[in-house]
C-alpha cells in the first residue's frame, strides 16, 4: 500500500519532555565517509578506526553532553600529524570542509598540528562524527566517534503580541517571530491559563472561540524550540469581547447555515414593487416583488398580498463568515420608501481533522526528527501499533529503533530511488501496511475527527517520511484521512515530505509531496489513460496486489478512479440506493478523470495525467446532509454531457474550476450575483422563472463563473428550495477538503449516482493515495 503523511489525533494537548537518556547499544549508521566502521563502543571510540594515529578528535567522554552554540553549531577540534592533510567532519549527511589549523596544543610535540571545525548538527541526542585525514593519496585515516548534542538554549522570547477581529464570541491572537540558535518547533498558546495549545513554527495566529458575550480574558504565548526549551517569558495580553449583535431589524428574519442564508420578510403591495440585495454594501440582486413571494404553505403566492412572504435565498456563502445585508424596497417609479436589514455570521464547518491537530502533529513531528525519533505514533492508532523491541522513548508518541540502520542509508532520499531492506523501521512500516501493494485508501467510516482512540483493524495506518531541512527525518504514522489534512503544512514548517510506498518486498521513495516515482522503468501510457489500466470497478481495492503502479505518471488519476469507485459502494450499500457501476459508466468515469487531470493543469483539454495533491467533488441528487438538490445535481450532469463528452469540448475546462472566495473573481471583473438577469445576457434559460431560483454551472464561488472561462456558465432554473443545500454543500466541501482560494479543484458528475439520489461527497488525493475528505451524514 501506499503511505500518508501522520497526524497526530490528541486526547488532550500536552507539554513536551526535552529528550530522554537512551539505550547505549542503540545502532546508527555512521556517516558515508566512515562507511564499513564499527559502530562506538561503550567509550564512544570505533573499535576498527583506521590509522588513527595520523589525526586525533578531541571530544568529551561519551556520558557527557556536547551543548549547540547561539549559532547552532559546535566546534570540533583535534591534532594532526604534519604529513598529513585533513579531508572532512561529517555527522549523518553534514559535512565540513572548511578546517583552521595552528600550532600543536601544549604537550604535543612539533611535528604535529591543531585543527579546528564548525558544523551544524543534523539533529540532537546521539550522533556519530566521522574524521578524516589524508596521508598519502587515496589513503585515508579514519576516526568514528559518538557523542550526545543537546540545546540549552531557550527561544527568545515572543513580541508583538496582540489580539483583533474581536466577536462576541471569538478573537485572534496574533504575534511575531520567535528565534532560537537550533530551530522552533512551534508556539504554545494558553487562555485564561486553560490548557496550552500547540501551533506549529509557521503558524503565528491562533483564533479563539466559544467566548461569552462582554467577558474580559487574558492570553498568552511561548515559542518551543525543536529540544523542547521555552522562551523564559511568556508573551501576554487582555481583551474584551464585544456585546452580542443587534438582532436584524423587526421587518426581517434571518435562517442561517454554513454556506447559504434564507432572508423573510412581509410584502407591502402598497409600495414595494421591486426590491434591491445588498451584500456586504455591494449590489448582489435585483428583483420584482413576487418573484420569491409565497404563501403560508410555501407554495408561489400569485397574486402577493400583505399575508404572504419574501423568502430570498442567498447563496453560496463562506462558512463562518460575517454578512451585513440590506434590502432596500422601491415603488413602481424606482424610488425608495424603505429599507431594513441585519447582520449575520455563517456556521462554521468543522474541518475533517480539528485545525488544533493538524498543528499540533506538525510541531511534533519536528521536534521528533529534530531529537532523532526514527518514528513517531499518533495516539489515535498507539493501541495498534505495536513499537519494535528495543526501541526508546524519545516523548510521548516519538522513539528512537534499536537498529534503523537500513531506512536511515535512505533519508532523505538524494534520487528518485527504491530499496529492499530489513531493519526495525522498515519492519514496523510493513507490520502496519495492508495487505498487497498500491495507494492507500480511506475507508468511509474512518472519522479522523474524533479526539478519542480510534482503531478499526481494517483501517490502514498511514505512514510517510517527516525530513527537516538538515536531514534529520522521521517516519509518522496515522489514520488516512488525518494523515492528509496535514500535507499541506508539510512545506511551511522546515519541513519536506518524502512519501514512501510499500509494494511487495519493497519500499520506493517519492519526493516532496509532488510525484510517486516509477518503480521500475516507466513507459507511456497510450493516450487513453486510465482506460489501460489493468483494474475496473469490479477491482476489490482491499485486496489488490499491483496496479501497474511502474507507470508511474499515472498514479494519482488511479487513486482518484479507485477511490471514487470504493466510496460510492460503501454509501451505496450503507444506504441501499439503487446505484451499481456499469461497464459503460466505468468506461465515462476513466475518460472523465483523464480530461479533468488534463484540465487541472491547464491542459487542452484531452487527456492527461493529475498531478499531485487536489480534492475532488462528486455532486449528487442530495448534499451531503442528504438534503435534496435533485434538480442541482442534475443540471451539472447535464451541463457537463449528461453521461458523454461535453458540447461544446471547451467545457472540459469545467471540470476544474478554481475556488474563488464569495464569487471574487466575478465581481472583480464587475459582475453581480444575479448577472443572467441583466440585459448583456438575455435571453436566457432563466427569464421567466417564476418562483424557481437561477441554478448556474460552474459555480459562481469560482474562477470559471458568468462568462470568465470564455464560455458562458450553463444555467438552469431549479426550485428555491435547493438553493442553501447546494451552496451550504459547496462551502463544507471548500472547508472539509481545504480547498484555498485560487486552488483548482475537479467537479466529477456521475449520471447514474446522481439519478439515484445518492449524497455528493469530497476526497483528497495526494502522493501516497486519497481519503474521503467529505463524508455524507444525516443531520
Amino acid at each position: 500500500m501506499a503511505i500518508l503523511l501522520a497526524i497526530a489525533i490528541p486526547v488532550g494537548l500536552v507539554n513536551l519532555p526535552a529528550v530522554e537518556a537512551e539505550a547505549a547499544d542503540q545502532v546508527q549508521t555512521p556517516p558515508a565517509a566512515c562507511a564499513g566502521m564499527t559502530g562506538p563502543g561503550e567509550d564512544g571510540n570505533s573499535i576498527d578506526d583506521e590509522n588513527h594515529a595520523a589525526v586525533r578528535l578531541d571530544l568529551p567522554s561519551p556520558k557527557e553532553d556536547v551543548a549547540v552554540d547561539e549559532e547552532g553549531k559546535i566546534d570540533l577540534s583535534g591534532v594532526l600529524h604534519k604529513k598529513a592533510k585533513m579531508v572532512d567532519v561529517s555527522m549523518g549527511k553534514v559535512k565540513s570542509t572548511d578546517f583552521t589549523l595552528g600550532p600543536p596544543p601544549a604537550g604535543v610535540s612539533g611535528w604535529a598540528s591543531s585543527w579546528q571545525t564548525r558544523l551544524r548538527p543534523p539533529q540532537l541526542g546521539k550522533n556519530l562524527v566521522c574524521t578524516r585525514a589524508e596521508r598519502e593519496p587515496k589513503r585515508f585515516a579514519r576516526i568514528l566517534r559518538s557523542f550526545n548534542i543537546v540545546d540549552r538554549i531557550a527561544p527568545s522570547n515572543v513580541t508583538g503580541l496582540s489580539v483583533g477581529s474581536i466577536t462576541h464570541n471569538s478573537a485572534k491572537a496574533s504575534w511575531n517571530a520567535a528565534t532560537d540558535n537550533y530551530g522552533l518547533a512551534g508556539y504554545e498558546i494558553r487562555v485564561d491559563g486553560g490548557p496550552a495549545i500547540r501551533t506549529n513554527s509557521a503558524t503565528r495566529s491562533y483564533t479563539i472561540s466559544g467566548l461569552p458575550p462582554e467577558s474580559e480574558h487574558t492570553v498568552s504565548v511561548v515559542a518551543v524550540d525543536l529540544a523542547g526549551n521555552k522562551s523564559a517569558t511568556p508573551a501576554t495580553t487582555t481583551f474584551r469581547t464585544a456585546e452580542t449583535p443587534p438582532d436584524p431589524d423587526p421587518e426581517l428574519t434571518l435562517a442561517v447555515e454554513e454556506g447559504s442564508a434564507t432572508a423573510k420578510w412581509q410584502p407591502d403591495p402598497n409600495g414595494d414593487f421591486t426590491y434591491r440585495v445588498f451584500l456586504d454594501g455591494q449590489l448582489h440582486d435585483e428583483f420584482p416583488m413576487g418573484q420569491y413571494c409565497v404563501d403560508a404553505a410555501g407554495n408561489k403566492a400569485d397574486p402577493c398580498t400583505a399575508d404572504s412572504v419574501i423568502e430570498y435565498p442567498i447563496e453560496p456563502l463562506e462558512a463562518a463568515t460575517p454578512y451585513t445585508l440590506r434590502i432596500d424596497a422601491a415603488r413602481e417609479d424606482g424610488t425608495q420608501w424603505r429599507d431594513f436589514g441585519g447582520g449575520f455570521i455563517t456556521k462554521t464547518v468543522a474541518p475533517a481533522v480539528p485545525e488544533t491537530v493538524t498543528q499540533q502533529v506538525s510541531s511534533e513531528s519536528s521536534q521528533c526528527a529534530a531529537q532523532g525519533g526514527d518514528f513517531y505514533i499518533a495516539p489515535s492508532v498507539r493501541s495498534a501499533v505495536t513499537v519494535p523491541g528495543g526501541s526508546t522513548q524519545v516523548f510521548a508518541g516519538c522513539y528512537r529503533a534499536a537498529d534503523a540502520s537500513c531506512v536511515e542509508d535512505h533519508m532523505p532520499p538524494e534520487e528518485d530511488e527504491s530499496f529492499d531492506c530489513s531493519d526495525d523501521v522498515t519492519g514496523l512500516l510493513r507490520d502496519v501496511s495492508a495487505p498487497g501493494g498500491g495507494p492507500a485508501l480511506s475507508p468511509l467510516n474512518a472519522d479522523a475527527s474524533d479526539t478519542t482512540p480510534l482503531f478499526d483493524p481494517g483501517n490502514p495506518i498511514q505512514p510517510v517520511a517527516w525530513c527537516l531541512q538538515s536531514g534529520a527525518c522521521t517516519l509518522l504514522l496515522a489514520p488516512p484521512a488525518a494523515a492528509a489534512a496535514s500535507a499541506g503544512v508539510a512545506t511551511v514548517v522546515s519541513a519536506v515530505v518524502f512519501w514512501i510506498v510499500v509494494i511487495a518486498a519493497a519500499i520506493v521513495i517519492g519526493v516532496a509531496l509532488g510525484v510517486i516515482w516509477s518503480i521500475i522503468d516507466a513507459s507511456p501510457i497510450a493516450i487513453g489513460g486510465l482506460l489501460e489500466y489493468p483494474i475496473d470497478h469490479a477491482t476489490d481495492f482491499d485486496t489488490y496486489e499491483d496496479w501497474g503502479l511502474e507507470e508511474g505518471r499515472w498514479y494519482h488519476s488511479l487513486t482518484a478512479y479507485a477511490q471514487l469507485i470504493k466510496t460510492t459502494k460503501e454509501i451505496a450499500d450503507d444506504r441501499d440506493l439503487p446505484f451499481a457501476w456499469t461497464d459503460s459508466e466505468d468506461s465515462y468515469l476513466r475518460r472523465t478523470i483523464d480530461q479533468a487531470c488534463a484540465a487541472l493543469k491547464g491542459g487542452n483539454y484531452s487527456y492527461g495525467p493529475c498531478d499531485d495533491d487536489f480534492a475532488v467533488y462528486v455532486p449528487g441528487g442530495k448534499n451531503n446532509k442528504f438534503v435534496d438538490m435533485q434538480q442541482t445535481g442534475d443540471h451539472i450532469v447535464a451541463a457537463m454531457g449528461n453521461g458523454g463528452y461535453p458540447q461544446p469540448s471547451g467545457r472540459i475546462k469545467w471540470l476544474a474550476p478554481a475556488r474563488s472566495i464569495d464569487g471574487q473573481a466575478a465581481r472583480s471583473a464587475g459582475f453581480r450575483r444575479g448577472w443572467f438577469d441583466t440585459l448583456a445576457f438575455r435571453p436566457n434559460a432563466c427569464d421567466n422563472r417564476g418562483g424557481q431560483v437561477c441554478d448556474e454551472f460552474p459555480f459562481w464561488a469560482t474562477d470559471q463563473a458568468v462568462n470568465l472561462s470564455g464560455l458562458t456558465a450553463d444555467l438552469k432554473p431549479v426550485p428555491r428550495r435547493e438553493a442553501s443545500p447546494q451552496g451550504n454543500d459547496i462551502s463544507t466541501f471548500h472547508t472539509k477538503c481545504k480547498v484555498d482560494n485560487g486552488e483548482r479543484f475537479m467537479v466529477l458528475p456521475i449520471k447514474s449516482w446522481v439519478s439515484a439520489g445518492a449524497p455528493s461527497f469530497g476526497i483528497r488525493v495526494n502522493g501516497s493515495g486519497a481519503s474521503v475528505c467529505m463524508q455524507p451524514s444525516s443531520p
